[in-house]
C-alpha cells in the first residue's frame, strides 16, 4: 500500500473519530429515557470512538489490537441490548446472559494476555490495514478461548437473524411510529449483514487489504449516521414500552374512553393522591397496566409519573390565584397538590413551568 493510500485511510479514521464524538454527544443530550437504553446507545457509539482513534494512531507493530478486539464485542452486545429493549422485552433474560457471557470471555482474554505476555499472543501483527483473515492468523490463543470467542460471534448473529426475521415478517402494525422504526431497524441490520458477507467474501476471494479497509470505514460511518438519524420518538421512549408489540393504538383505544379517563384522573383529582401509581389507577379504570401505559404514552407523549407531576404543577399554578390559599406556604401548597414534600416539588415545577414557585407567588401577590 502506497503512502497516499495510508494517509487517506488515517484521515478517514480521524474523521470517523470526530464524527463519532458528535454522535456521542447527540445521544447524551437528546436521549432522555429509559436510562438503560441510553447507556447501551452510548456504549455502542463509544466503542466506535475508541476503535477509530486506535486505528488512527496505530503504529507498527500494533500495540492496540487488544482494545480493537474488545470494541466489536461491545458494539455487538450493545446492539442486541438496544433491540431487545425496543422490541423483545420478553427475551431480556437470555439477552442479559449473552451480555454477561461476552464480557466474561473478553475480561478473561485481557487477563490471559497479561499473564502470557502481549508479544506471545499477538504474533507479527504489524500491518497498517490487515484483513480479518490476517488478523486471525496473527493471534495465538488457546483453543478453548478461541472457541468461546467464535461462539460469542455466532450468538450475536443468531440474535440478529431472529430479530430481523420477526421485525420484517412477523410484526405488521400499521401506524406511522412502527413504520419509521421498522425502516430504521432494517437499515441497521443491513449494515451488519453486509459487513458479515464482505468478511466471508474477502476470505474466499482474497480482496486487497486496501479494499477491506475502505469497506470497514464506510460501514462505521454508516452505523454512526443511522444512530444520528434515529426516529425522534426513541429519544423519549418510556421505560417499559416495547415497540414491537405495543405500537398498535387499536390495542387500547377501545378499552379506555377519553371521557372516563378525564373524569377519574382530572375531575376526581386522582393526581393529587400521594400514593398515585399506575397499578392502582389501572385497577380503577379496569384495564391492565400495559394498556394504561400505552394510552398515556400515545395520548400525552409522557409516562404516567410525568403526567402526575405535570398535572400537580398545573394545579399549583391554578390554586395560588385563589384567595383561599393566599396565606399558604410553598410547602403547604406542595402538599395540597399532592407532593410528599417541598423538596420533591421543586424539580417538577422547574421542568413543567420554569423558575421558582416562590417567585411566581410573589409576582401574583
Amino acid at each position: 500500500m502506497n503512502l497516499a493510500s495510508i494517509s487517506l485511510i488515517q484521515s478517514s479514521y480521524f474523521f470517523i473519530f470526530l464524527f463519532s464524538i458528535i454522535v456521542l454527544f447527540d445521544v447524551l443530550i437528546r436521549f432522555t429515557s429509559p436510562i438503560k437504553l441510553k447507556i447501551f446507545f452510548l456504549l455502542f457509539v463509544l466503542a466506535i470512538v475508541v476503535s477509530s482513534f486506535c486505528l488512527f494512531i496505530r503504529s507498527v507493530p500494533d500495540q492496540l489490537i487488544l482494545i480493537r478486539m474488545i470494541c466489536p464485542m461491545i458494539i455487538g452486545t450493545s446492539l442486541v441490548q438496544i433491540f431487545t429493549n425496543l422490541y423483545f422485552v420478553q427475551h431480556k433474560k437470555i439477552a442479559n446472559i449473552y451480555l454477561i457471557s461476552a464480557y466474561a470471555i473478553y475480561i478473561y482474554l485481557i487477563i490471559y494476555v497479561q499473564i502470557v505476555g502481549y508479544e506471545n499472543v499477538f504474533l507479527n501483527f504489524n500491518s497498517i490495514s490487515s484483513s480479518p483473515s490476517q488478523v486471525a492468523k496473527s493471534i495465538n490463543l488457546p483453543l478453548y478461548l478461541d472457541f468461546f470467542i467464535h461462539v460469542d460471534f455466532i450468538f450475536f448473529n443468531l440474535f440478529c437473524l431472529y430479530y430481523i426475521y420477526n421485525i420484517l415478517f412477523k410484526f405488521s402494525f400499521k401506524n406511522i411510529y412502527f413504520k419509521k422504526i421498522q425502516v430504521w431497524t432494517f437499515c441497521f441490520f443491513m449494515v451488519i449483514f453486509s459487513q458479515l458477507i464482505l468478511i466471508a467474501l474477502s476470505t474466499i476471494f482474497k480482496f486487497p487489504n486496501e479494499f477491506n479497509t475502505y469497506i470497514r470505514i464506510i460501514m462505521g460511518l454508516t452505523l454512526l449516521l443511522i444512530i444520528l438519524y434515529r426516529p425522534s420518538f426513541i429519544n423519549k421512549n418510556g421505560s417499559k414500552i416495547s415497540f414491537g408489540f405495543l405500537f398498535n393504538r387499536n390495542d387500547f383505544s377501545s378499552d379506555i374512553k377519553e371521557v372516563d379517563f378525564n373524569f377519574q384522573f382530572f375531575t376526581n383529582f386522582y393526581y393529587k393522591s400521594k400514593t398515585a401509581n399506575i397499578e392502582e389507577f389501572s385497577n380503577i379504570m379496569g384495564v391492565s397496566k400495559e394498556v394504561m401505559f400505552n394510552y398515556i404514552y400515545f395520548t400525552y407523549s409522557m409516562s404516567f409519573d410525568e403526567l402526575i407531576n405535570k398535572s400537580r404543577v398545573e394545579y399549583f399554578v391554578e390554586i395560588i390565584k385563589d384567595a383561599k390559599f393566599k396565606n399558604y406556604t410553598v410547602e403547604a401548597l406542595a402538599l395540597e397538590v399532592g407532593f410528599s414534600s417541598r423538596q420533591r416539588f421543586y424539580q417538577p415545577f422547574k421542568k413543567y413551568h420554569g423558575g421558582n414557585p416562590s417567585d411566581l407567588i410573589d409576582i401574583l401577590n
